[in-house]
Order: structure tokens, then sequence, then C-alpha cells
């Protein structure tokens, strides 16, 4: 498809969210979109009133479709599906809603979903249903991060900056992750596609493998104990690579903003080496947003 006939095409980016510096991190690796297509943000996990703000300025803009880039680490995720239920690519619901920490006056308002006191803990609300947003154009939605090569090409600058004997360091990669079993099953088999290409480019690079890759969550939103015994695999992870050779720790998390710093904290007296340096700021994540939305032109109109 010519750059002409997808001109009506609006860009959705998805992501987490955070502060100034957070967001704009997001803001700059979407450049190359923004000078083609009308692109909005919506921040948030899967926020109805930050999805619905998005879907009504890109049609006032007149797009003609949507497409949804969903920047998060994984699509494993009830995030990503509730995300789909909203724009109307799902049915119904397939988890509970996500708690709204934003926008709540003005998503009672435009939700028309009725909720009272009992829906609020923690300043936070949580709703009992969600409706679908209207959405007068069709979307498409485009994969994840999870194993994409520009993924693994990053995280394996972020191992060689450390590294120092690779057939004698254990990498550990860990992220986030999610609260349910299956969610972080998909989750962890993702890293590990992205730790297999680790090791395929230093294989064809004529360089040494490293000893080993560990690929693992920690799961700090889980119930404590599921998140005590991420905390305890991930400590006896790093234990056991020190036995016979040196650990570098590499979180798999998109922008700097706290949260990655709390593996560091867990790991408290054991040895390891640890830059702390996220997915962004990096260029090759413009790559992943180009790639996402030229592949989803080549697909054909819903």
């Amino acid at each position: 498809m010519s750059e002409s006939e997808s001109s009506k095409t609006g860009i959705l980016i998805m992501a987490h969210g955070g502060g100034t510096t957070w967001n704009s991190m997001v803001k700059k690796a979407a450049t190359p979109l923004i000078e083609k297509h009308p692109v909005e943000f919506a921040w948030g996990m899967a926020n109805f009133v930050s999805l619905q703000k998005a879907v009504r300025k890109l049609e006032a803009k007149k797009v003609d479709r949507i497409i949804v880039v969903p920047l998060f680490i994984s699509k494993h995720s009830p995030i990503f599906r509730q995300a789909e239920y909203l724009l109307g690519l799902r049915d119904e619901l397939a988890d509970q809603p996500m708690p709204v920490m934003h926008y709540t006056d003005e998503f009672v308002e435009a939700s028309g979903v009725e909720v009272n006191e009992s829906h609020f803990m923690h300043n936070m609300l949580f709703p009992p249903t969600l409706n679908q947003i209207e959405v007068n154009v069709p979307v498409q939605f485009t994969d994840a991060l999870d194993d994409h090569p520009s993924v693994a090409a990053i995280l394996r600058d972020r191992i060689l900056a450390l590294s120092e004997d690779p057939s004698n360091e254990t990498i550990v990669l860990a992220a986030h992750g999610p609260n349910g079993e299956e969610d972080n099953t998909g989750w962890v088999q993702s890293m590990e596609s992205l730790a297999a290409q680790v090791q395929q480019k230093q294989k064809e690079e004529g360089l040494p493998a490293f000893r080993n890759i560990n690929a693992l969550t920690v799961r700090d939103d889980a119930p404590e104990d599921i998140h005590e015994q991420a905390k305890q695999h991930l400590r006896a992870i790093v234990r056991q690579g020190n036995i016979s050779g040196g650990v570098i720790v590499i979180p798999v998390f998109l922008s700097p903003g706290g949260r990655e710093k709390s593996i560091a904290q867990r790991l408290e007296g054991l040895d390891f080496k640890w830059s702390g340096e996220t997915l962004l700021p990096d260029s090759r994540l413009s790559d992943f947003l180009r790639d996402s939305v030229t592949d989803a032109l080549l697909e054909p109109e819903l």
C-alpha cells in the first residue's frame, strides 16, 4: 500500500505511562510514525477514558481506520485483552476490569457504568463492569514487544556492555510479569525466545555463547505468596550462577521509572553486575513501532 493510500490511517499507541520523562521517551520513539500519520497516545492499563479520548481525536482527524500498537513488554496480560474488548475486538471481557487510577470522574460520566463506595479501594476505582468504547472506523491490533528482534538486539547490547567472559557468565533477564499463571507462562516463553536470539547472534558473530541465559518474572503485583516465591527464585538463580562464574542481571522493562530498581533491591547481599538500563531510550524501539504499522498496513482492511 502506498503512503498516499495509508494517509488516512490513524495510529493509537498504548503504553503504561508514567511521569513527563517516561512519556516523552515513548513519544520520541514514535517520531517516525508522527511524521507520516495522525498519532495519539493512550496511557494507562487499558484505561477507558484515555482510549476513548485517543479514538475521538483520531476520528476528528478523519481517519478511515485505526492501527493500535500496544507498546507493552508482553501481550500475555489482562491489559491487552481489556483493550481488545474496549475497542470492539472481543465481544466480552475476558478478565475482571482493571482498576481506574486516573480520570475517575470522567470514567463514571462517560462509561455509563454505575459505581458506589464499595467499588473504591486505596484511591482506585474497581469498576464492576465495562462497556465498550464507541468506535466508528475499523480497528486493527498489532503485537506487543514480546520476542521482537529489536528487543533481542537491545538486550544483547545491554548484556555486552557488562560482559567480560561470556562462556562463564549467567545472564538473568528479569521482567515485571503478570499475576496469572497462564499469562506468566506465555510471558516467560517470549523471554526465552529473546534469550535464544541473543545466543544465536553470538554464534553468528563467532563469539562465545553465554554460559546460561535465564528468563523470569518478579511479579510485583501478584499476591504475597506468589511475589515471595518469585523473589526467592530470582535470588536462587543468582546464587547458583555465582558458583561457577559471574552473573549479569538485565531488567526487561520499557522505560526507567523506578520499578526496574526493585529487582536490584531484592538481590541485596548477592554478587551480580547491573546497569539498570531499560529498553528506552533506544532508536530500535522506533523500528519496532514502524515495523508494526507497516505490517498492519499490508493486511486487508476489516
